[in-house]
């Protein structure tokens, strides 16, 4: 999961806002680091072929001890992610903690995208003999697509992959990211870890709920930030429990 708010660029943090950050945050996430970011532009010259200008930034990094929540605040957003969810209210008070921090050392002059980003990865064992599950069991069929054309034709389907697109009004949206494949969707990094599972079939679930200024930017304020990931937050168990199936809701999720 992971929660990003971005906001107009401002001037990186020096060492003393890292270090007051730090102290801020220590009680959640103790280990300070930098990571570098590497960016390339393209341009194309009037009588030559296009140039390209590569440039390296670095922005501060913290994570928690066990690696699997992190904070990466950059010159124009802030970021938190988490292989270790727990919950929304959980992750609510990470992000408050993180702004009273981001807002002690220097306030953004205001916020442009808040978003709040679930990816599921459904496991469940295949019957019959089967080398993958059927997945019509467990999700919703309108995201398996067409597979009953492979199917009248003695294919078995074996990958799919589809994406859709909610409108909440003019500010608003979720997009749903959906299919079955065979790669992880979440990898496990050095900078955020994650326990794998045994490689083998799942089904993705991508939700990203966002919310972005429209006529115009409001001000970083902690209290808005916070009421805007609460209304993002809102539909994403909704989506999610609406393309789950009984039985995965009653087999899998109540015995995880």
């Amino acid at each position: 999961m992971a929660i990003e708010v971005r906001h107009p660029p401002c001037e990186p943090l020096d060492r003393k806002q890292v270090a007051e950050v730090s102290a801020r945050i220590k009680h959640l996430l103790p280990l300070p680091s930098e990571m570098d970011e590497v960016s390339v532009t393209v341009q194309a010259g009037p009588d030559g072929p296009p140039t390209q200008q590569q440039v390296v930034s670095s922005f501060p990094r913290w994570t928690s001890r066990d690696k699997r929540t992190a904070l990466s605040v950059r010159a124009d957003s802030l970021v938190i992610e988490t292989t270790d969810y727990g919950s929304y209210d959980r992750m609510r008070e990470l992000l408050d903690i993180v702004l009273q921090a981001r807002l002690a050392v220097a306030a953004p002059a205001g916020v442009e995208r808040i978003g709040l980003r679930y990816i599921d990865e459904i496991r469940v064992p295949a019957e019959n003999g089967g080398s993958a599950p059927d997945w019509d069991q467990w999700v919703d069929t309108s995201l398996l697509g067409p597979a009953h054309i492979g199917a009248e034709l003695g294919l078995a389907p074996v990958v799919n992959e589809g994406v859709f697109v909610f409108s909440g009004g003019s500010d608003h949206a979720l997009v749903l990211r959906y299919g079955a494949q065979s790669d992880y969707a979440v990898q496990s990094t050095p900078d955020l870890r994650r326990p794998l599972p045994p490689p083998g079939p799942l089904f993705k679930l991508d939700i990203d709920s966002f919310w972005q200024a429209a006529d115009e930017v409001p001000e970083f304020d902690e209290e808005l930030i916070l009421r805007q990931a609460d209304a993002l937050h809102e539909p994403v168990r909704g989506v999610f429990e609406s393309v789950i199936t009984d039985r995965l809701r009653e087999e899998v999720l109540r015995n995880g």
